[in-house]
């Protein structure tokens, strides 16, 4: 039995989103790219959540919540968050705030440029998996919500598609901090 641990590098981050002109597998009209631009970028008024889920089978499954609200911090707030603890299960999903921390609960603003959520896929064992896009709430149609996978350089409307298939194997780029994030911005 395999144990993969990851170490959080990327986090949530406030920047511009772009449509990029290269398909995609699952959706051959445009895919996300993101622009390092760290300026101030204004919040949505935006109250919602997303709920995520990370599954090996129909009993080995973590979930996590992305919750949307203007006066949330994007860095790490003791009243807001909540931390990812580890547990003894086979799967465990975080998402990334923007000092690094990993939760389970992410309270943080919806810019209206865009916003970037990294997330910590992990698992005790080499295998197929599933990331999915188990509860939209409230989050308005005119958003876009991508899951970005960078090992595979693709991305996939997870709206359109909620549930997205992969692998895990002992290549470190399958599984921790670095491969996958979900990008969410308003379609022009």
């Amino acid at each position: 039995m395999l144990i993969f641990t990851g170490i959080c590098m990327a986090g949530c981050q406030k920047e511009n989103v772009a449509p990029d002109s290269t398909p995609t597998k699952a959706n051959p009209k445009s895919s996300p790219s993101t622009n390092l631009n760290q300026d101030t970028i204004s919040n949505d008024t935006t109250r919602g959540y997303l709920r995520l889920q990370l599954a090996k089978d129909a009993v080995n499954a973590d979930n996590i919540l992305l919750e949307f609200s203007p006066a949330a911090k994007c860095s790490y707030s003791g009243s807001e968050d909540a931390r990812t603890f580890q547990g003894m299960g086979q799967v465990s999903l975080s998402s990334l705030s923007s000092d690094n921390v990993a939760l389970a609960i992410n309270s943080l603003p919806l810019s209206t440029k865009g916003t970037v959520v990294g997330l910590v896929v992990n698992a005790k064992s080499t295998g197929a998996y599933k990331l999915n896009l188990s509860a939209i709430h409230t989050i308005p149609a005119s958003i876009d919500i991508w899951l970005k996978d960078k090992y595979k350089k693709d991305s996939l409307d997870f709206r359109q598609y909620p549930s997205y298939a992969f692998n895990i194997t002992a290549d470190t780029n399958t599984f921790g901090s670095h491969r996958f994030s979900v990008v969410m911005r308003a379609h022009h």
